[in-house]
């Protein structure tokens, strides 16, 4: 399947055009100011300077950024974001080698180690660079760059493919290998696809450094990539490492490594992923663990590791389409991802408990030795910045995410409202997800129209040019052949429901998670007072949904009263309380408190 240019896709009023709003009007500002504090973009002017010494991977935080700020000027003029653009860029260009290396650290700290620590993200960072460089020049809002950054991979490539006088084979942080597929996309230049290729391969066939503190799966390098069945180590690592998987088996046509993938995606929806969409459930690594190991409190689900399961969702709907990538886009997306960002755009979360206990956090910070303990409140800047400029870069670009084709065949695979022109077609989404299950998508031209059913659906209705019509639904698809112009509303019955878990999960047996259409619940305490772990909820009938400022799912529920006793013979007693239920994405803007999302 082929998915839109997101140039080509218009978001129109509504919850994510709302989203992208914020994110031009408040996030990336933001961030462009935090990362100027920090001094990020001054270290791209390749400076000693020992008492701000940059991080080994801020050129990736600042081209993710450089990346974000593409997306906007692709769509409008901005002259104060465009001068910032040209300014980073302007320095990268001026201070990179004559060999058209660039790094702000090696080149200055440890010339000498220039591609001999594999730990250490150049690759990392280089194709962060070699992504932005392909993202502005098809914004149309620099070139200088991508020729740069040509001249970077060409390096590499010398370097690692044909010389390969490299201190290691691959780099202990994926992102090098889909980089350059992008590169090769954007080039048509076949070297590109082959050293992309090459790293994939090489990738656990060698004994390679890693940090003292882990092991070869951290760093992705425990089997060779056509062996790897289970994910396993650095979530967002290993995602990357997957997302370039697919991307290669598909324009190769690499059936053994689309089994891979396959594989390895039905393992981390089956056994490894959190309701919302989130994964890498230990601290330790940041890292998949072992099958059903969910906790909620320690969850670690970094905003990172959910950005990395949408790219792989969406380069495995483009290696065969099949609606269960779709979904699971959706899970992560209106939930994890969402989550890593405050309301008003300026904060952010690094790691997404499914639960918030106020006082263990404070207990933990009391500590001179503190435990690993999630965060109440979001915070505007990390020592490691990654998760805020990918979240910004990924809701800029969200339109390329709606729309797939197959031959003459149109896929809605995203309820956004949106719009797009294609050689045959003309398409419309006017849409009120994620808080409404109605859509009306308008579609004028020829062509079959794969019309995605949500899995959260609790029945489909359907309406063609005003007329009832029973939808004809395969594969999760409504197919409608169209010559001319029609208007087709859907109702998805949006309403809400339980979730339980997998009896393996034993962090959550006897209990249950509330769903609305694509959102995943929570209640807080700032609504339901304290020991939400005392709360029952016997049934949904009655739950009344109301979209205000906050979108809150009321619901009759029993909170459980011991005698006082730490210890007793007499059963709790019920007592009726109505509980306040709000997307898990809006948690933790109203203060500290606790949080819940399962229930008894």
């Amino acid at each position: 399947m082929q998915t839109a240019d997101y140039k080509n896709v218009e978001i129109r009023a509504g919850f994510v055009r709302d989203l992208q709003e914020r994110n031009e009007r408040v996030s990336v500002d933001n961030i462009y100011k935090r990362f100027r504090e920090t001094g990020r973009f001054e270290a791209e002017k390749c400076k000693r300077d020992d008492a701000h010494k940059p991080h080994i991977f801020w050129d990736s935080d600042v081209a993710k950024w450089l990346e974000s700020a593409a997306y906007i000027l692709a769509k409008r003029q901005d002259a104060e974001l465009k001068g910032r653009v040209e300014e980073i860029v302007a320095d990268i260009c001026a201070n990179r080698r004559a060999d058209g290396y660039f790094n702000s650290y090696f080149q200055v700290y440890e010339p000498e180690n220039v591609f001999c620590k594999r730990t250490e993200h150049e690759l990392y960072c280089a194709g962060h660079l070699i992504e932005v460089a392909v993202a502005l020049r098809d914004a149309g809002a620099d070139e200088k760059l991508y020729a740069a950054m040509l001249r970077y991979a060409d390096y590499i490539y010398d370097r690692f493919y044909v010389k390969k006088d490299t201190g290691f084979y691959t780099c202990g942080h994926p992102e090098i290998e889909l980089a350059l597929v992008r590169l090769y996309e954007a080039s048509k230049e076949k070297k590109y696809l082959d050293l992309a290729d090459y790293f994939l391969e090489e990738r656990g066939r060698h004994e390679e450094e890693s940090y003292a503190f882990t092991y070869p799966s951290y760093h992705q390098s425990h089997l060779p990539v056509r062996e790897q069945k289970t994910a396993e180590g650095h979530a967002v690592r290993a995602l990357y490492l997957y997302t370039a998987m697919a991307d290669v088996a598909r324009i190769k046509k690499d059936a053994g490594l689309a089994e891979a993938c396959k594989a390895l995606f039905a393992d981390i929806v089956g056994k490894k992923m959190y309701i919302t969409g989130g994964t890498g459930s230990t601290y330790h690594g940041e890292a998949f663990t072992f099958a059903y190991d969910l906790p909620n409190f320690l969850a670690y689900s970094e905003t990172c590791a959910g950005i990395a399961l949408a790219l792989f969702c969406d380069r495995m709907a483009k290696l065969e389409n099949r609606a269960v990538y779709h979904e699971i886009f959706e899970r992560v997306f209106y939930n994890n991802i969402l989550a890593g960002e405050s309301r008003d755009g300026k904060g952010f979360f690094y790691v997404n408990p499914l639960e918030m206990h106020e006082s263990a956090y404070d207990y933990n910070e009391s500590l001179k030795t503190k435990l690993f303990c999630p965060i109440p409140e979001r915070v505007e800047v990390f020592d490691c910045s990654c998760c805020p400029p990918n979240l910004t870069r990924f809701i800029e670009s969200i339109g390329k995410y709606i729309y797939g084709f197959e031959g003459d065949e149109i896929f809605v695979n995203q309820y956004i409202s949106s719009s797009i022109k294609t050689d045959t077609a003309k398409i419309s989404v006017r849409s009120e997800m994620p808080f409404g299950g109605k859509a009306v998508i308008r579609f004028g031209g020829r062509g079959r129209l794969n019309l995605r059913v949500p899995a959260w659906n609790g029945g489909v209705s359907m309406k063609i040019n005003g007329k009832k019509v029973e939808p004809d639904i395969s594969d999760s698809y409504i197919r409608i052949d169209c010559d001319g112009d029609f208007e087709i509303a859907l109702d998805f019955k949006i309403k809400a429901r339980f979730v339980y878990a997998n009896e393996n999960v034993w962090q959550d047996n006897g209990r249950k998670a509330v769903e609305y259409g694509a959102l995943v619940l929570c209640g807080e305490s700032a609504d339901n007072g304290k020991n939400l772990g005392t709360v029952r909820i016997p049934s949904l009938s009655g739950a009344k949904a109301a979209k205000g400022e906050l979108f809150t799912l009321r619901v009759s529920a029993e909170r459980l009263r011991t005698d006082g006793a730490l210890y007793s013979y007499e059963p709790p007693k019920k007592e009726k309380v109505a509980l306040r239920l709000i997307p898990y994405f809006c948690w933790a803007n109203r203060g500290k408190g606790d949080m819940q999302i399962w229930w008894l």
